[in-house]
């Protein structure tokens, strides 16, 4: 069984047209139509995560999602759930947290997470994979030393990894963009589970601050190309926990 833990939901427009962002991850993972396999806990809501002492030996794979939340705020349900991750560690499931996942991971092992002085990163961001990406289970089928297309938002970034991660790629403006730890734990600051609508419907959702931050969005929108190879990780990241399902 999959587990995807929401730590919060798409803004509304996106719901709208696109749904939750389990429905994006079971899409891209080609478990849109397979829910028996999938279990759901949004954890932003104060829903309890089920008890790992009875659970883990089901469990193949765990996503921790995006959020509109800020790691630096440390809500009670940020917290708990840390502390439940810290907890099934010890079994190797396949972990992967995107976006304000990666931070949370970070975060509980040990690194730093804060606001990127260089501000918001919104749209297209160009991943640059690191030369350990090579020999890396989730990121192999990438070439090393070269950039791929990725979409991404958020305000917050990891400023600092942990002692036990080892730097898989970067960007731009995110020297941390993506990390694997403890061997099966990994983390995206980019969203491989976008389309270039659900990233259009974000510009446009947050056009008034990007105006104020001297941006035009329509500009920013047009930028927008296909992310093939980034969407590709999470086919990748279902082979992960379908490997682990038979260990």
């Amino acid at each position: 069984m999959l587990l995807i833990i929401q730590t919060g939901d798409p803004v509304p427009a996106a719901i709208k047209q696109y749904g939750r962002f389990s429905d994006w991850f079971k899409q891209g993972m080609e478990l849109a139509n397979a829910n028996q396999e999938v279990s759901v806990v949004d954890v932003h809501l104060g829903h309890d995560l089920p008890c790992f002492e009875k659970t883990a030996e089901d469990l193949t794979g765990i996503i921790i999602t995006g959020s509109p939340a800020m790691i630096t705020d440390q809500d009670t349900w940020l917290i708990k759930t840390q502390q439940w991750l810290n907890q099934i560690m010890v079994y190797k499931i396949p972990t992967l947290g995107v976006c304000f996942g990666h931070q949370l991971l970070a975060d509980l092992l040990g690194g730093q997470v804060a606001y990127n002085p260089k501000g918001r990163n919104l749209g297209m961001s160009e991943f640059k994979l690191s030369k350990h990406a090579t020999s890396d289970p989730l990121l192999q089928s990438l070439k090393p030393d070269t950039s791929i297309p990725t979409f991404a938002s958020h305000l917050q970034h990891v400023k600092a990894l942990p002692q036990t991660a080892t730097l898989l790629g970067s960007c731009s403006i995110d020297k941390n963009h993506a990390f694997r730890a403890e061997e099966a734990i990994w983390g995206l600051q980019f969203h491989p589970e976008w389309s270039i609508e659900i990233t259009q419907t974000y510009i446009a959702a947050r056009s008034d601050a990007l105006i104020n931050e001297g941006v035009d969005p329509i500009e920013r929108a047009n930028q927008l190309r296909p992310c093939k190879q980034a969407y590709g990780l999470l086919s990748q990241f279902t082979k992960l926990t379908r490997i682990h399902a038979v260990k």
